[in-house]
């Protein structure tokens, strides 16, 4: 009778493991990809945060945008005073002109020595040899200040192009389309290059969220999460589309992002560093671990 049941038991033991073994490596009816219990924990932020600032000296004469705009890419946010740089580039073009007239005459100064050069060649039999060698000469001094003299055209030819470029970013553009969330100088004030005049936020949103690392493999670029602001009382989707290669060995999570999906009609309702719950989509296939539902 002892011997009947021990092997009751151990049928029953290896069916149980067999049922165990086969709702762990194949799908079943009663399968999901691993999800979060509770939301996760993430952060609304603008794809592009940037300090707008010009990239030469001078006087602020004029700001376009003010805080709350929105600005078109492209548009005219902020100018300086352009009247001294539009002298300063007249200045260096007079320059340029006079090296370009400095080249040309050296040109020709070269041309005479070399003609000279030629004919004391064709009479050599009937003049003296010294009159060759400094007509040789004449020839080597002309050709090194045309050289000299085409130095001086590039380096003042460089410095009109400079002076031309600083007349056309006196006028600070934006970059992308978004509002200004901060101005920091205001006209008449002096400027410096990499001095901030305005802060600009673009309007596409992203999802930051952290996943905890038993959650990890569950998550993928492409797959989509469910969103809530409780702030503004919005429930939206994201596409994840970036991933830490790596998990973080303080807090044990792994850093993602997330591309929002928003209307048009809501996008002024969403601000920069609203907190998000985050709810994790089960897949329609199974990717890494798996849990069996009871």
């Amino acid at each position: 009778m002892r011997f009947g049941q021990g092997r009751a038991l151990a049928g029953l033991l290896w069916l149980s493991c067999a049922s165990a073994l086969a709702q762990t490596s194949e799908p079943g009816p009663k399968e999901q990809v691993l999800s979060a219990p509770r939301p996760l924990l993430g952060v609304v932020v603008a794809s592009q945060v940037l300090d707008l600032v010009f990239a030469v000296e001078g006087q602020l004469s004029e700001v376009k945008a003010h805080l709350g705009q929105r600005v078109q890419a492209g548009e005219v946010v902020a100018a300086l005073d352009a009247e001294p740089l539009r002298l300063e580039l007249g200045t260096r073009q007079a320059n340029m002109r006079a090296s370009e007239a400095v080249v040309h005459r050296a040109v020709l100064v070269v041309a005479q020595a070399r003609q000279r050069l030629a004919r004391e060649q064709r009479i050599r039999d009937f003049s003296a040899a010294q009159a060759e060698e400094t007509a040789q000469n004449d020839v080597a001094l002309a050709e090194a200040d045309l050289q000299l003299a085409q130095a001086q055209l590039a380096s003042t030819t460089a410095r009109a192009a400079q002076a031309e470029r600083d007349v056309n970013v006196a006028r600070l553009k934006a970059p992308f389309t978004g509002t200004v969330t901060e101005q920091y100088l205001t006209p008449g004030m002096r400027v410096s290059m990499g001095m901030p005049v305005l802060r600009l936020v673009s309007e596409q949103m992203r999802l930051r969220f952290a996943i905890p690392e038993q959650l990890a493999p569950s998550v993928r670029p492409g797959d989509t999460v469910r969103v809530r602001l409780p702030a503004v009382n919005l429930e939206l989707t994201a596409v994840v589309d970036r991933l830490s290669p790596e998990v973080d060995l303080s807090s044990r999570h792994q850093k993602a992002e997330a591309l929002l999906q928003v209307s048009d009609a809501l996008r002024s309702q969403l601000a920069s560093g609203l907190v998000a719950e985050v709810y994790l989509q089960p897949g329609p296939r199974a990717r890494g671990r798996v849990v069996t539902t009871p």
